[in-house]
């Protein structure tokens, strides 16, 4: 909760109110408390870990000092929650507990302690003991969250944690969606009655579970973990997704040593070339993004054969690239009807066959083909006489055209390393940009990230303290020794703006010229002043060069103009305000192009993906795909290697929209901030989907997005910072891992963002069985009982658990639909 919204409902004693997690009328409230203070010790004069101290009259003055204090902030039940201690405390418990013994006995002892009463509880009682008095009053209702978080004034939201380590971010997501795939999978595989074990799938299954529920622990999904504990939740992720594969691998194909093969996946060193995620695009494991088929199943010499399996738990029907390796340039590819597959890529590599075809997977169901022999399937073409020529690659150039799918979009690189998007008539501009953290002012860490309107202001003062010091100068010499440094040949007798004018143009005209050079100082330091030189400066380093010119231009401009007192304060208090309007109007230029110059593209056209790519840096480029799965969202995707005290954002602009909407999987939610709000709050954690006017853009990891000004959407893709903001990691955090984020931004404009995003999100894995394996499909499943659509499906010890969603447009009454639901 930010601290004023703290102020609010300590000042209102409404610390305890009901909470609306949607601000739609009509759902649900959670009674919630919230804790005044931190949750840790009410002083260091309780940290029995460190002091062994226990004096009865000091703790308990402490004690009834904080209950005094804190009822007055809770609803009227005269109950008072005091914590004591948190994960990191009691590592001497006895002590601890003895003296907290000792303070209870005093207690009843005590004369000033009469009124109240000291006693141990757990959470469990206390909300007992103020439930009747909650019952018998209103609360206090509040609806939506408490984003955007500022604990402390000036600037210090916790935004930095929606870019820290965003490859966690994305492993996170990566595997949770592996996971509830293969958890789907066993127990529609479940309720076929096929031949499985269960209680052994069921097993390790919690494990990948309980992996996921991890890599969402605050200290993991938000990326403020230190790198040992980074690496142990990268390696825990991993491991949950390679045992979640064999899993599916043995649901669909039952085996009798599934114990073994699902062990063995625990291994690190272990490959799970027999199944993978087909929207995974792991950057530093190429191996994940592709099926083999083992030599000892298919080589030219023999081919067994073998059956690869998409399956598709969303409802809707997919189209999905497979990535196939075989070893055999004699097999041959058919479906499940035996009618041949047309591959749209083949190519040979190091003795093996790289192929790749398009599968359209039903609703809830799955889909085959076969791997087979050339003599079981006569009419099939063999794959080294389907080669396919590589992908097309054009030169580099200032331009690009993408073909697929009917689709034609057409780039073209632009002044400031911007690409200009035009599809269908429409235009998006998208821009890599970074902003300067310095880590000597007002520093960001692990969890702030701030707007840096104090080391540009910073600026100011050196530019306002020279401009006023030249006009003070010009104005002592102009009224005093007219013969001492006084510029003859450049005085302008103008009456208006000289000394001797009675008009109000004068003061016009020094206020001008003041909000005119306090706005190019900021946009100066902003944009064009290197970050060497801006970090010397606000250490009080080279500043002779910023200040030197502008007291001599200060001075000659007074002098000219023949300013008295009035006019150059006028100026002056001018230019305070042309910093304070540029910063506060300018926010979109507090960041700057990663690159000055053009990109050039490099373009691949093949019948599977059309690719342009780009180097915008040494250490970050950009890459626009079109894919024949998904021709209609083009995917914008950056591979970043953050520099040092840098915030990478990505920047697409479209229209004039100004309602920025964020999707977080149940609803659709509008974002707002004020003109006068900083940078770091503007914000908000896009989990699923951020749209802007027409610009829908689509996300696999969680990001924070912002919106400066109209048809503007800034996305924070990376972060590296050396400085401690002195929150919860306290220590610098300095992420040096490369990490891809990918943005599909839609290019139909009536498309509904929801539908899209689930299909970006609920990708198809694809796994590699036996030739002759069962996989006829599930689609009957969603719409066994009218009126009602499948959201989640879960195979428990002994049954298995469907969750279903009712159509909220039907009038069927409850009870008829609960009927349906029983018969089915």
């Amino acid at each position: 909760m930010a601290y004023r919204d703290l102020y609010d409902f300590a000042s209102k004693s409404t610390l305890q109110f009901e909470w609306r997690s949607s601000e739609h009328e009509g759902t649900n409230g959670l009674r919630t408390h919230f804790l005044a203070e931190h949750y840790g010790l009410p002083s260091t004069a309780f940290d029995f870990d460190h002091t062994n101290v226990c004096d009865e009259d000091v703790l308990l003055g402490e004690l009834q000092q904080l209950a005094r204090r804190h009822v007055r902030q809770y609803p009227a039940h005269g109950h008072v929650l005091i914590m004591m201690g948190d994960d990191f405390r009691f590592v001497r418990a006895a002590r601890a507990f003895g003296c907290l013994d000792r303070l209870i006995s005093a207690s009843r002892k005590h004369e000033s302690w009469r009124d109240m009463k000291l006693q141990y509880s757990t959470m469990t009682e206390y909300l007992d003991s103020v439930q009747p008095h909650l019952d018998a009053h209103a609360m206090r209702v509040h609806g939506g969250d408490f984003y955007p978080y500022q604990d402390k004034p000036v600037e210090q939201y916790w935004s930095g944690i929606l870019g820290s380590r965003p490859y966690l971010k994305w492993l996170v997501r990566d595997t949770e969606q592996i996971v509830q795939h293969v958890e789907a999978l066993v127990a529609m595989q479940r309720m076929r009655g096929t031949r499985a074990a269960w209680s052994t799938l069921e097993l390790h299954l919690e494990f990948c579970r309980k992996q996921v529920a991890i890599g969402y622990h605050h200290d993991a999904i938000t990326g403020t973990c230190t790198d040992d504990a980074f690496a142990d939740y990268v390696e825990r992720l991993r491991t949950a997704a390679r045992v979640a594969l064999r899993i599916g691998h043995v649901a669909l194909q039952p085996v009798d040593d599934a114990e073994q093969q699902i062990s063995a996946a625990y291994n690190a060193d272990q490959h799970i070339g027999s199944a993978y995620n087909t929207a995974t695009r792991d950057v530093d494991n190429a191996a994940r993004d592709w099926l083999e088929i083992a030599p000892a199943q298919c080589t030219d010499s023999a081919c067994v054969g073998a059956a690869v399996v998409v399956t598709n738990t969303l409802l809707a029907a997919q189209d999905v690239v497979v990535r196939l390796r075989v070893h055999s340039g004699s097999a041959v590819l058919v479906d499940e009807t035996g009618v041949a597959v047309q591959p749209v890529h083949v190519q040979a590599v190091d003795s093996a066959y790289s192929v790749e075809f398009v599968v359209s997977v039903p609703a809830l169901g799955a889909r085959g083909v076969v791997v087979g022999n050339r003599t079981l399937y006569a009419d099939a073409p063999m794959l080294r006489n389907q080669i396919i020529t590589a992908a097309q690659t054009e030169q580099t150039s200032l331009r690009a055209d993408l073909h697929q799918g009917g689709v034609h979009v057409r780039l073209r690189s632009e002044r400031n390393g911007v690409v200009r998007i035009e599809s269908g008539g429409r235009v998006v501009r998208h821009q890599m940009r970074s902003y300067f953290t310095n880590p000597y002012v007002q520093s960001s860490g692990a969890y702030i990230m701030h707007s840096f309107n104090l080391m540009y202001s910073i600026v100011f003062w050196i530019f306002g303290g020279m401009l006023a010091s030249g006009l003070a100068l010009a104005w002592l010499v102009h009224v005093g020794t007219r013969h001492i440094l006084w510029l003859r040949h450049v005085r302008v007798p103008c009456s208006p703006i000289g000394a001797n004018g009675t008009s109000t143009a004068g003061s016009v005209v020094a206020a001008a010229i003041g909000s005119v050079c306090g706005a190019i100082s900021v946009l100066y330091a902003a944009q064009k002043v290197s970050v060497d030189r801006l970090d010397d400066w606000t250490r009080g380093h080279g500043v002779f060069l910023l200040a030197a010119p502008v007291f001599c231009a200060a001075y000659v401009v007074g002098g000219a103009l023949r300013w008295r007192k009035r006019r150059a304060c006028v100026c002056v208090a001018s230019t305070a305000v042309g910093v304070f309007l540029a910063l506060a109007l300018g926010r979109a230029w507090q960041s700057r192009a990663m690159t000055f110059r053009s990109l050039q593209f490099t373009v691949e056209h093949s019948d599977v993906c059309s690719t342009a790519r780009a180097q915008v840096t040494e250490g970050t480029s950009v890459e626009f795909r079109l894919c024949a799965d998904t021709p209609y969202l083009l995917q914008a995707s950056t591979l970043v290697h953050a520099p040092n005290n840098r915030e990478i954002i990505a920047r697409l602009q479209h229209g004039r929209g100004r309602t920025l909407e964020l999707f977080d999987g149940a609803s659709m939610r509008q974002r707002r901030a004020s003109m006068w709000t900083p940078v770091s709050g503007t914000f908000y954690p896009a989990p699923l989907l951020a749209r802007l006017g027409e610009l829908s853009v689509h996300v696999r990891q969680p990001v924070g997005v912002s919106s400066l000004s109209a048809g503007m959407l800034d996305v924070l893709v990376h972060r590296s910072m050396t400085a401690n903001d002195f929150r919860g990691l306290k220590r610098p955090l300095i992420d040096k891992y490369p990490a891809r984020a990918t943005l599909f931004v839609d290019l139909r404009p009536d498309a509904d963002p929801v539908a899209v995003n689930n299909r970006v999100n609920t990708p198809p894995l694809a796994f590699v069985l036996p030739p002759h394996a069962n996989i006829s499909p599930h689609s009957a499943l969603h719409s066994a009982v009218p009126h009602l659509s499948l959201v989640g499906i879960r195979a428990e010890s002994d049954s298995v658990d469907m969750r279903l969603l009712a159509h909220r447009s039907t009038d069927i009454s409850m009870h008829e639909l609960l009927r349906n639901t029983a018969g089915a």
